[in-house]
């Protein structure tokens, strides 16, 4: 079988999961995903006959996405800022929304021409987050946590600032460690593993902020293999993490210090009067780029 006839055939056995031209795009992900090619090479070499090795892999693959299995998990990995990330079924995608998050934070922060910051990303999961702004600011301390020992099992695993040789030649990498956002922030000034979390600057979290009752509307490829801890809130207590996050912010965030969330589009204004009512200045609701209200942030002063 050809590149091009194994792209057909994978195009066709997913057009029921994907549109055409999604199913198109998977299949020629999966393809040099597992021949080791650029998109280039297929698209300049379609014809070459792929060993039969290679084959069986791919119809492997082929088949978990068939069950509806993200491809993201397939291969195991994403793409996020222009890094790459191990990610499976203990973590969430990486999605756009939240590299737009860390662009707004890298380019206020640049801006202000202050580098040596103190960062402290809350519910971490692959630690997409924490690690792009690490490599954004290089002279910053980064702290990143999360409630599931898996969860911190790859974030701390990521090989985003390693060479070929296996070295580490680009920044530290965030200093993880587990807790629990609705517990609020340890005690003291760290030991027993913890690390000091005084005079935070920039407090950020993508927390759980999908409705129970948004499931509905949701695809089954999300349903069915991404996190439920990660992704959903009950109806009745959707602002669970946000109260919890500003008792964090409240207790580790330096005067001056700001925080950016990301937040449910249905939820803004009353994130924002939660904010407000907490204490919290220059609280913005800012959209995504699809045009909904995808992100809080706000400034500590008192």
């Amino acid at each position: 079988m050809t590149r091009k006839e194994f792209v057909t055939k994978a195009t066709e056995a997913l057009s029921g999961i994907y549109s055409p031209g999604e199913a198109k795009a998977v299949s020629v992900r999966i393809l040099s995903h597992f021949m080791g090619l650029s998109e280039y090479e297929y698209s300049v070499e379609p014809g070459v006959i792929i060993p039969k090795p290679d084959l069986s892999r791919l119809q492997n693959a082929l088949d978990e996405l068939s069950d509806g299995r993200p491809v993201q998990y397939v291969i195991g990995e994403e793409t996020f800022a222009g890094h790459t990330f191990h990610v499976n079924e203990h973590v969430l995608i990486p999605r756009p929304e939240t590299d737009q998050l860390c662009r707004i934070i890298i380019s206020e922060w640049r801006k202000s021409g202050y580098q040596e910051l103190k960062i402290l990303d809350a519910g971490t999961g692959s630690g997409c987050i924490a690690y792009t702004l690490a490599a954004a600011f290089p002279k910053a301390e980064v702290f990143a946590f999360d409630i599931d020992s898996n969860a911190l099992e790859i974030a701390a695993g990521q090989k985003i600032f390693l060479d070929e040789a296996g070295r580490q030649p680009l920044p530290e990498p965030p200093v993880f460690f587990q807790a629990d956002i609705l517990e609020g922030p340890p005690e003291g000034k760290g030991g027993d593993g913890m690390p000091n979390l005084e005079d935070i600057d920039i407090l950020v979290s993508n927390p759980p902020y999908v409705c129970e009752s948004e499931k509905d509307f949701m695809a089954p490829n999300v349903l069915d293999y991404e996190p439920d801890e990660a992704l959903f809130v009950p109806d009745s207590d959707p602002l669970r993490f946000y109260k919890a996050l500003t008792g964090w912010a409240s207790s580790v965030v330096k005067m001056g210090g700001k925080c950016y969330f990301e937040i449910n589009e249905s939820y803004g204004e009353q994130i924002r009067a939660l904010l407000e009512n907490s204490g919290f200045s220059d609280v913005e609701i800012l959209d995504d780029f699809r045009g909904k209200p995808r992100f809080a942030v706000c400034t500590k002063w008192f």
